[in-house]
């Protein structure tokens, strides 16, 4: 296919054909990690496309210009017609899968790179189901490249308009009884001897965004031993349809479940070279899931 690539046909050499989260996502699966499986709109899509679109020259000093212009241009990407091969090609990786409900995630070209987050710049879609629907958010993606929070983060970290693109991952969902972030070395101490681990029940969006205050685990290298549990102070939920009842008392992960998975990330730290990661991941039918893998932007050593 031109434009569309399997997850598991990609590695870290792709990250210019399937931005940072759709060349990472194929590294994990190379790793033997449990990825749900899906497929990438390569950037040559995004071209394609945004060739029709008219992109002015951009007024970042003036923030109501900014707005105005961006959000023209936003709306023209998502009213762009689809090359008909473009749409072929999703449409026949969408149904190999057996058109399931899916994420449809953006993966820009400078997005999950060692000297900068991109993370959160953006939009993600969640519980994606039928053709159409799948198409409108692929449109979505590619126009969250150009929101006013988008544009000027580029700006600031020195990447020009034209050095920019956006790939996009289909993947099926993944079970979310619970979902969280790994960090393989601890933020907030600069500790490497300690993991720490974010979880709440229900898809992760929220907690990754900020949106909610989660049930947090500090934990030893490399064994993954419990070393501190902070309770979520309101115990609030992720917003899922699939949410069991009762709580642990001890969390929405058990001690020997926070092990599993501190000694997973360790493994997917050592295939990206030892390179401390931010890890996204969701845990359901009794398994734990991985969704992205990134290097950690913020440690200070």
């Amino acid at each position: 296919m031109k434009y569309v690539r399997l997850i598991q046909e990609l590695t870290r050499e792709d990250l210019l054909l399937a931005g940072g989260k759709g060349a990472n996502l194929g590294e994990l699966m190379l790793a033997g990690m449990k990825v749900p499986q899906g497929f990438v709109l390569s950037v040559k899509g995004y071209r394609r496309c945004i060739a029709k679109v008219h992109l002015p020259k951009i007024n970042l000093n003036d923030l109501l210009i900014l707005e105005d212009v961006t959000s023209k241009i936003q709306m023209e990407i998502e009213n762009v017609d689809l090359p008909e091969e473009v749409t072929i090609e999703v449409l026949e990786a969408y149904r190999r899968m057996g058109s399931p409900k899916v994420a449809v995630r953006s993966s820009a070209t400078a997005e999950d790179l060692p000297g900068a987050s991109f993370a959160g710049q953006q939009e993600t879609y969640l519980n994606i189901r039928g053709e159409r629907a799948v198409l409108a958010a692929i449109k979505r993606c590619w126009g969250s490249l150009w929101s006013p929070r988008a544009v000027q983060y580029r700006s600031l970290q020195g990447f020009g308009e034209s050095e920019v693109a956006l790939a996009v991952v289909i993947q099926e969902m993944a079970p979310h009884e619970v979902a969280g972030v790994v960090f393989t070395v601890n933020p907030l101490s600069n500790d490497s001897s300690e993991l720490l681990i974010n979880a709440a029940h229900g898809v992760g969006e929220a907690l990754v965004q900020g949106e909610i205050i989660p049930d947090q685990w500090l934990a030893r290298r490399p064994d993954g031993a419990v070393l501190k549990f902070t309770p979520a102070p309101n115990k609030g939920q992720l917003p899922t349809p699939f949410i069991r009842t009762g709580r642990p008392a001890r969390g929405c992960l058990t001690s020997q479940q926070v092990r599993e998975l501190a000694c997973l990330c360790l493994r997917i730290e050592e295939h990206f070279n030892g390179v401390p990661q931010d890890i996204e991941w969701s845990y359901g039918l009794g398994e734990f899931y991985l969704l992205q893998s990134r290097p950690i932007t913020t440690l200070r050593f």
